[in-house]
């Protein structure tokens, strides 16, 4: 199974120079507990936006450079075809963490979307991608302090 998790505004902003441009503790630890001991897809700025690898979790890292990572919780891919194959009708799962490039490349494929929607109007420069909203049914909506997460699944054709 391919899931993705994010957090963007009612303008589907997710980024400013870098990072969120809101400071949401409780969403950090509904990220941190979602994606506990799962595989990652994640691009390489915001990889390297976090310093180092995420504890407990296995991390591809989507790029078109050549990166040498010497860690065993990283694997380097340059292509999304390497791990949509793996995970493609899997009962593994692999969520897609970001940024916006990563996110536009994977969203054909995902079987699911963890959608934090934070509270107000914010700016910044990055946006999630487009999507068509009807491909898509809202099966759950847990109102957090501060945001809403929205559990997406994908339509079946």
């Amino acid at each position: 199974m391919i899931s993705l998790i994010v957090a963007f505004d009612k303008h589907h902003l997710i980024g400013k120079d870098g990072w969120m441009p809101w400071d949401l503790k409780e969403d950090l630890k509904h990220f941190r507990s979602y994606t506990m001991n799962k595989s990652l897809l994640v691009g390489r700025n915001t990889f390297e936006g976090f310093k180092k690898p995420l504890p407990h979790r296995f991390h591809y890292v989507l790029t078109h450079r050549d990166l040498e990572i010497h860690d065993e919780s990283v694997q380097v891919i340059h292509d999304i075809q390497e791990v949509v194959e793996r995970f493609k009708g899997s009962d593994e799962e692999l969520v897609v963490i970001g940024g916006a490039q990563i996110y536009k490349e994977a969203l054909p494929y995902v079987d699911k979307m963890i959608i934090s929607l934070v509270d107000g109007e914010f700016e910044g420069d990055t946006y999630f991608p487009d999507f068509n909203e009807k491909d898509f049914e809202t099966v759950a909506i847990e109102e957090k302090e501060g945001f809403a997460v929205h559990t997406l699944v994908r339509k079946e054709c």
